[in-house]
């Protein structure tokens, strides 16, 4: 079985965290109401800066009225000075035109202004307009009918004009302050957001960092009291872990009741056979303490723990290690181990023991002495590949050709003793883990087995 240079799962972008999609979102809600209140707030204060401009006009339709005289023949004329300023000098901005049946008058700060034609307004009446295509100023006009002492009375119509200037400078002020008050309110808005989020969120951290204690094997359960919201979360996880363990008890049990119920009758029948009993039945016996034996240990390297404490991994194999130099003393020339400080296994330990101890068990019956085994952690000397642990185990020289490896191990239930079962089995308990094995030449007549297993 060749080992996967990555798992599936690994090409998948991770999904973004539930505090970073809530905080973009509540962020473009911000934006987004902060934009809206921000345009309200930029025409609510153009209209007020517009109607203000129009009160003025008054003002100063005011002014001209109190400095008019019409004489009997109708001709308008202003007797001294308007009272402001701005009407008698050239440019200011604010222009005055009187314009009636048989005469008409500017002020004197219209002077050099082609100022547009303004049509009649019905005495008493006033309009108010906004500067468009046509007109490029704010325009008040005010109907009067003038009533001399003849008796006839002269319509007149004033019209104030003010360059827009007047409104767009406020406007433009008042929006550059607007727009900075609202940027710096939104990015304190937003900081106080994040700051709620990771507040609110921090109980979903206590459950993770929990669970990856429990993983761990630091604690055997959840603690403390949760909020109400996730409360059912932690009570089913809570219960799924129990679930679990009484789970595996239980079935390590029945496994190990079963091999007691088996093999003690097949024990009996063979101790009941004479050295002159039928050499087939005695095969048939033969055969069944083996199935029983093998395939009991297969079924329970298949029931590995979801949440198992670490195994640290240099203890076991120098243990292993030391065993197999006493049983191959004679044969082994050297064994070699080089693990990676803190490297922890999270598994079952007989399922690594089993795993560990077939390999070297091959590499030290079929090599010519010369063994090696190196354990280090994926991920980080080995860029590329998903984070795991990985075991890599060789020899050299042996008469068994990296061909004989693979036709061993791809027959689970061939009964060559140390190749075909042994093989078979490591296969078993690393597809439990979702890992993989790989079978590599080497450099000249090397043989090696490297075993990945993943994190989690």
């Amino acid at each position: 079985m060749a080992a996967p240079e990555a798992a599936a799962n690994d090409g998948r972008r991770r999904a973004p965290s539930l505090r970073l999609r809530l905080g973009l979102l509540g962020a473009a809600a911000l934006a987004i109401s902060l934009g809206l209140v921000g345009l309200a707030l930029d025409a609510a204060y153009q209209r007020s800066v517009e109607s203000g401009l129009r009160q003025q006009m008054e003002t100063w339709v005011y002014l001209v009225l109190g400095a008019a005289e019409v004489d009997e023949d109708g001709r308008f004329s202003i007797d001294g000075d308007l009272g402001d300023p701005q009407l008698g000098q050239p440019g200011s901005g604010v222009y005055a035109h009187v314009h009636g049946g048989t005469d008409h008058w500017s002020s004197s700060s219209a002077l050099g202004q082609s100022l547009p034609e303004a049509a009649t307004v019905p005495a008493g009446e006033s309009r108010f307009e906004t500067p468009h295509d046509k007109l490029p100023f704010y325009r008040f006009r005010y109907g009067l009918a003038w009533e001399v002492d003849a008796g006839r009375r002269y319509p007149f119509t004033i019209s104030l004009l003010a360059d827009p200037a007047r409104v767009t400078d406020q406007v433009r002020a008042f929006r550059a302050g607007l727009w900075r008050s609202l940027g710096l309110a939104g990015v304190l808005l937003a900081a106080a957001q994040f700051l709620f989020l990771w507040l609110g969120l921090r109980p979903l951290r206590d459950v993770a960092a929990e669970v990856a204690r429990v993983e761990a094997g630091e604690q055997e359960q959840l603690s403390g009291e949760w909020p109400r919201e996730i409360e059912p979360l932690t009570r089913n996880l809570q219960r799924l872990l129990d679930t679990e363990k009484a789970n595996q008890a239980r079935y390590r049990n029945a496994l190990d009741s079963l091999a007691h119920s088996l093999k003690t009758p097949l024990a009996v029948l063979r101790a009941q056979l004479d050295h002159n009993a039928d050499a087939t039945t005695r095969g048939a016996i033969d055969d069944m303490q083996h199935l029983v034996a093998t395939r009991l240990q297969r079924a329970a390297a298949t029931t590995r723990r979801t949440l198992a404490a670490p195994v640290p991994v240099a203890p076991l194999v120098e243990r292993l290690a030391g065993a197999l130099r006493r049983v191959h003393s004679q044969d082994l020339r050297s064994l070699d181990v080089k693990i990676q400080p803190g490297l922890d296994f999270y598994g079952e330990e007989r399922d690594l023991l089993e795993v560990i101890g077939n390999l070297l068990e091959n590499a030290c019956k079929h090599g010519d002495g010369r063994v090696w085994l190196h354990a280090e952690r994926l991920g980080e000397t080995t860029p590329g590949l998903r984070p795991g642990l990985q075991l890599e185990v060789g020899n050299t020289g042996g008469p068994v050709a990296l061909e004989r490896y693979l036709a061993r191990g791809a027959r689970a239930d061939e009964r060559v003793e140390g190749q075909g079962l042994g093989l078979a089995i490591v296969s078993e308990v690393v597809s439990a883990y979702g890992g993989g094995i790989e079978f590599d030449g080497g450099a000249g007549d090397q043989v090696i087995v490297r075993v990945r297993f993943p994190s989690t």
